[in-house]
């Protein structure tokens, strides 16, 4: 590997409970690789990659995305960074009621709707968003 991974994960740490789910994960993921993750039922798969995209908090551990550690990040510089990681999701995760657009928009739209008092994307952006997307 040269310079400094796409993502950088050292000392993962997650438990719910007594039950420990990730226990001191190290991880390098090179930039322009693709990264598969498999594992049993209940192995962590869903969790490690719930941390990385900020999902949830782990309990321990660093997650650095282009050399900056996501954690402590301020929230604007981290949503840039955790933006350019994406999830395909095990069952079908598509909402056969909306267009085409709307659920590769989804993430934008959602995204909008937490965001009080910042600058949202209309409908109209976030339509042209997911056409460049899926250009």
């Amino acid at each position: 590997m040269t310079g400094t991974p796409k993502i950088r994960i050292r000392g993962l740490r997650k438990a719910f409970g007594s039950k420990q789910v990730l226990d001191g994960i190290d991880l390098d993921v090179e930039a322009g690789t693709s990264l598969v993750v498999i594992g049993g039922s209940g192995s962590g798969k869903s969790v490690l990659l719930r941390c990385i995209l900020g999902l949830i908090l782990p309990d321990d551990g660093t997650i650095e995305i282009d050399g900056v550690n996501v954690l402590t990040a301020p929230r604007r510089q981290r949503e840039t960074l955790i933006e350019s990681i994406g999830m395909l999701f095990q069952n079908a995760a598509l909402f056969d009621s909306l267009p085409v657009w709307e659920n590769v928009a989804f993430g934008l739209l959602a995204k909008n709707r937490a965001r009080h008092g910042a600058a949202r994307l209309s409908r109209a952006q976030a339509r042209d968003r997911a056409g460049e997307i899926l250009a």
